[in-house]
């Protein structure tokens, strides 16, 4: 049978930490004096475990434990008071116990629990005899006043093995703060004034701030205070330990010396017994250098990124400054295609469209240089017929090979695959590849370019029978900046191209590289996923005029349409365009000013509205036309050479019902013109770059009208 809090009582002998130890002369004492008074031949201080009976102090006895299921005080501590066994023969719970039928032959028995200040019984003081005895009353109350005694070395033993503890464990502690390397001073919790008294320094506030011991104990903390000291900072300190918190955080102090310096301070209550705070300890810290590093960084960050935003304007206004006159070539030459011409002059115009549209395709190259070095290149993925691009790009380099005397062999391999990329993108890296191996190649040498498919990808490899590449420099190859020999070749080249293409690449979740043997030539390759055959099949293209939603475009309709702009040459072109649509009838304007007037006595079908005007920024002229009841509902459309992301977005979600870039796609800006005002926002032209549209422009629907 076991004791009904046994789980209790096993906890509390173990957190005695008795059994088990060595003999200890206040029990041995104990238990003699036992055995003298009652004349015994057998006494002991027995402590019951969950499995045996051991014995901590006893006379007449070999063992210093037995089972617990032989003992009688495993019986005896189910009780609080003395067990008496006159005659163990004739007690049935005993009579067939070894210890009664073999050695000691215990007849007679008294156990006194060991009941300690929470109640449980660890065990006992029991006195015994080989023959039957008699146990009055008297000798009860002694063996229990005797028990007590035991109770009382026990707990006073664990009291002083606690002492011993907590005097150790402050010697450490005071060791520790005295061999640190941090600051420590502890005050006490009065906050009222004067203050909190400093009770106790380490050495390292000493070294800290030059304040030894005997300066510091007894002052307040103000002695590290000045001038450059912040008030806020100290209120915050003083609230935090108010409520009861601990405080962290950065302020000024000072030495003895005068000397200033930055220290991380860490506050926290101490807190007795009962929760009461009765001191506040601080750990302090030199952070000064760590305080200037940071206030240097945050100046490196907000100087980086000044240069960055600096950067950007001036991208922004070199785009804005090479469209422009973009515009007005690229337009004006699109306009003579549409006329009838000479199979020469028709030849020339294509030439210059074909140049302009090069060169326009350089200026945003140097857009995307500044967003490949930020990590921002965006673009929308679309499926793109491989043999579509290599033809176009093909077309733009054979001229150069033909200056060059380089033969372009036919691709081989199947070219009639889609891979899933954007189709700017990449022919801007196919063309970069391409032009490398014309540039690089020998005078008479060749071009081969082949296709090779997997389950999942598109391998296109170019290679080209040049002077290749060393080894050691294969692995700075799409680095930025570097040219290798290609300085005394009199190439020209910033270096930029091949690192812009392993970026965008990267963007599209292909890959790039490059296999040369030095003096045999070199092969560039480029991977891209390719496009399942659910994506398979030919995607419409848009041809003349477009609209959406199954609606209709309606040219005939007699309309209105108001254009601000201060360059003269891009307003004549919109006049030569729109002179071929005599149903529309164009309201120029030059300034913001009167623009806003003609809005509100024409009240046009459409607004096209350039964003840099001499008076009024094209986005405050749409602010307040959005704002004017009569205007707010015109379709608005901006037209601009700014063609930076940032600020197209900025625009849409202004108000702008959709973007179009200079230079201009004639048919993509007639179409536009001739959808009715109700469904220019449901207009959309395929774009193959949302951040950077393609040459002569686009326009996206982004608001419901």
């Amino acid at each position: 049978m076991l004791h009904p809090d046994e789980e209790a009582r096993l906890q509390e002998l173990r957190r005695y930490a008795l059994l088990d130890t060595p003999p200890e002369k206040a029990f041995d004492e104990i238990t003699a004096l036992a055995a003298r008074i009652f004349k015994m031949p057998i006494a002991a201080v027995t402590l019951i475990d969950s499995e045996r009976q051991w014995f901590k102090s006893c006379v007449g006895l070999e063992t210093r434990e037995v089972g617990r299921n032989f003992a009688f005080c495993a019986q005896a501590i189910l009780k609080n008071e003395v067990m008496v066994v006159p005659d163990a023969h004739e007690d049935a719970r005993f009579v067939q116990n070894p210890l009664v039928t073999g050695p000691p032959h215990i007849r007679f028995y008294a156990g006194a629990p060991l009941r300690t200040s929470n109640g449980l019984n660890l065990g006992t003081l029991t006195v015994s005899d080989s023959k039957p005895r008699r146990f009055s009353k008297a000798n009860i109350e002694m063996l229990a006043g005797l028990a007590k005694l035991v109770v009382g070395e026990i707990e006073l033993r664990y009291e002083q093995g606690e002492r011993r503890r907590a005097a150790e464990s402050l010697r450490l502690l005071q060791a520790a703060i005295q061999q640190s390397t941090e600051s420590v001073m502890i005050t006490t919790a009065n906050l009222e004034k004067p203050g909190p008294e400093i009770v106790f320094v380490n050495p390292a506030f000493t070294r800290l701030t030059g304040y030894s011991a005997a300066d510091a104990v007894g002052k307040t903390p103000r002695i590290l205070q000045g001038k450059k000291t912040e008030r806020a900072v100290l209120d915050r300190v003083r609230k935090d330990l108010v409520g009861g918190e601990g405080f962290e955080g950065e302020a000024i102090n000072y030495r003895k010396d005068g000397s200033e310096f930055v220290i991380s301070w860490n506050i926290s209550p101490i807190r007795d017994a009962d929760g009461t705070i009765t001191h506040f300890i601080g750990f302090q810290r030199d952070a000064t250098e760590s305080h200037r590093v940071a206030v240097a960084l945050q100046a490196a960050k907000e100087e980086a990124e000044r240069a960055n935003r600096a950067k950007s304007e001036f991208l922004s206004r070199m785009s804005h400054e090479l469209r422009t006159p973009l515009h007005a070539i690229l337009g004006f030459a699109q306009l003579l295609e549409m006329d009838r011409q000479s199979k020469q002059d028709a030849e020339s115009t294509s030439q210059i469209i074909r140049a302009g549209n090069h060169l326009l395709g350089l200026i945003n190259e140097v857009l995307d240089l500044a967003r490949v070095e930020s990590g921002k290149v965006a673009f929308t993925a679309e499926p793109v017929n491989l043999r579509d691009i290599l033809q176009e790009t093909l077309s733009l380099v054979r001229p150069l090979a033909a200056k060059r005397q380089v033969w372009i062999r036919e691709p081989k391999g199947d070219l009639d695959l889609e891979v899933l990329c954007s189709a700017l993108r990449f022919k801007q890296v196919i063309l970069n590849l391409l032009s490398n191996a014309v540039k690089f190649n020998r005078e008479g040498g060749s071009v081969a370019v082949s296709c090779e498919k997997t389950d999942t990808s598109v391998r296109l490899q170019i290679t080209d029978t040049g002077r290749g590449i060393r080894a050691e420099d294969m692995k700075r190859l799409f680095s930025p900046f570097e040219r290798f020999e290609i300085q005394d070749a009199g190439i020209e080249g910033a270096g930029l191209g091949l690192s812009l293409s392993k970026r965008l690449m990267e963007a599209m979740d292909g890959s790039i590289g490059a296999e040369s043997v030095y003096g045999q030539g070199a092969t560039f390759w480029v991977n891209l996923p390719l496009v399942q055959d659910k994506l398979n099949g030919s995607r419409p293209k848009p041809e003349g005029k477009i609209a959406r939603n199954g609606h209709v475009a309606a040219p005939g309709l007699p309309r209105t349409v108001l254009y601000i702009e201060d360059n003269l040459s891009n307003l004549r072109l919109v006049e030569r365009i729109l002179a071929r649509r005599p149903e529309v009838k164009l309201i120029s304007a030059m300034q913001g000013s009167m623009a806003l007037d003609l809005a509100r006595q024409h009240h046009p079908d459409l607004i096209l509205l350039d964003l840099h005007l001499p008076d009024i920024q094209g986005d405050e002229i749409m602010r307040q036309l959005r704002a004017n009841p009569e205007t707010k509902p015109t379709p608005i459309v901006m037209i601009s050479a700014d063609a930076t992301p940032e600020q197209i977005d900025r625009l849409r979600r202004s108000g702008a019902d959709d973007y179009l870039t200079k230079p201009i796609d004639l048919n993509k800006f007639l179409s536009l013109v001739d959808c009715t005002p109700p469904l220019i926002s449901q207009l959309s032209f395929p774009c193959e770059d949302d951040e950077n549209p393609v040459p002569g422009g686009d326009v996206r629907a982004s608001r419901a009208s």
